[in-house]
């Protein structure tokens, strides 16, 4: 079955090709950031909030929610120009703050993971035709990385890709593949072989059609319960034209789309803090103990003053990462891995301190969301790459200052 049933033209609007303004080249705060972000606001509201519920009991993904945010233009906007990193710090840190957990993960997925693969290394009509349609929303992507054996080290990858006479013939198994039960496609990780047959070291990344895929398992999650996770086994011959970029740079795409989706996790984890420091505040504000407001003993004053911090400081880095990637001189995948790593240790930190406040209702999942923000926080730290991984990202980066030391430092022998 192909992935691809409508022409698309190649000029129409949603080609991110098209050059546009960034939205925080104007100032990381101010009247045209509000905008959007009420803008974003009012989306989330209407089309995907109203799936929270049903989707956390079903255990499944509503694939509608990205059909519908999709046909608003929302994705467009965000990769107009060929990608606007401040828009999609925006997006992701209201999705935080409105609490839609894994609906927020899974929309991010499609969105940054996948599409940003498709947008960097989609040269050809055939992916360009299919990032359209999934930047309409019309098709839900996913991404098949990971398997059993290898976890977070994905030069182990054993699915492979064989050359045939009309393209490829893809074949493994990928284990924690999120939206796999509703995705029409997957970007798949793979080795590829020679035209021999013989194994070699390169990889690559090909768009696998619905149809080569099949679920054998569905992970049972600690959080993010309305988003599902699946293991996928993987077997589809497909053209050319399906693998992205050459083969070869299968590292390079991943840890692109990767990359992306680092930035947008943190940003969704700052947002999911400020949620639960503003309903934290609230409940310190209305309940009483010992004959006074829980905010008017110091104690839970000061400790909330000391959460705010943390989030403001986080949020400030969120914004200007975004504002100066792709810059010279400007952040990169380094520091978006330290940035990443760092709101995910400081929301399980803050979200544990805010159900804190609330005593015994907030381990009540009837009478308060915090147990729910608090499970589905911990993602944070193992998806999109573990704390381990993120460190040894941004050691790559750690430059001496020799200059400096050997001004200042004087140690005797």
């Amino acid at each position: 079955m192909p992935l691809v049933t409508t022409q698309v033209s190649l000029a129409s609007p949603i080609d991110p090709q098209t050059d546009g303004g960034a939205l925080l080249d104007a100032g990381l705060y101010g009247p045209h950031v509000d905008e959007f972000r009420a803008t974003v606001r009012d989306r989330i509201d209407r089309l995907v909030l109203p799936h929270l519920d049903s989707a956390e009991a079903a255990g499944r993904f509503p694939a509608e929610v990205i059909r519908e945010l999709g046909a608003t233009g929302l994705f467009a906007e965000r990769w107009h120009g060929g990608g606007d990193t401040g828009r999609s710090v925006v997006l992701a840190n209201e999705l935080g703050r409105a609490g839609a957990g894994g609906l927020a993960v899974g929309i991010s997925l499609h969105l940054e993971t996948v599409l940003s693969m498709l947008v960097r290394f989609g040269g050809n009509d055939y992916l360009r035709q299919l990032r359209d349609q999934a930047m309409r929303g019309e098709l839900v992507g996913c991404i098949g990385a990971s398997e059993a054996t290898g976890g977070s080290d994905l030069e182990r990858v054993g699915t492979i890709a064989q050359r045939t006479a009309a393209g490829w013939h893809i074949e493994g198994r990928k284990k924690f593949v999120s939206l796999g039960s509703v995705a029409d496609f997957c970007l798949v990780l793979c080795r590829v072989h020679r035209d021999n047959g013989k194994q070699v070291a390169r990889l690559g990344v090909a768009a696998v059609p619905r149809d080569g895929l099949h679920v054998e398992h569905s992970h049972a999650k600690v959080g993010t319960h309305s988003l599902d996770t699946v293991r996928v086994a993987v077997s589809a011959d497909i053209p050319e034209e399906a693998m992205l970029g050459r083969p070869g740079l299968g590292l390079a795409v991943i840890n692109y789309g990767l990359t992306m989706e680092r930035l947008g996790a943190a940003a969704q984890l700052i947002g999911t803090c400020e949620l639960a420091l503003g309903l934290a505040v609230a409940h310190a504000d209305r309940r009483s103990q010992f004959g006074a407001r829980l905010r008017k003993h110091q104690v839970i004053e000061y400790r909330l003053a000391d959460l705010a911090a943390r989030i403001e400081i986080l949020r400030a880095a969120a914004l200007a990462t975004a504002a100066g990637y792709g810059r010279p001189g400007g952040p990169g995948a380094h520091q978006v891995a330290g940035l990443k790593v760092t709101a995910a240790q400081t929301a399980e930190q803050v979200v544990s301190e805010c159900m804190h406040i609330f005593g015994g209702a907030g381990y009540l999942p009837e009478e308060t969301p915090m147990g729910r923000l608090w499970r589905d926080v911990r993602l944070g730290r193992i998806g999109a790459g573990t704390d381990e991984m993120m460190w040894s990202i941004r050691a790559v980066g750690l430059t001496p200052d020799n200059d400096s030391y050997d001004r200042l430092v004087h140690i005797s022998t």
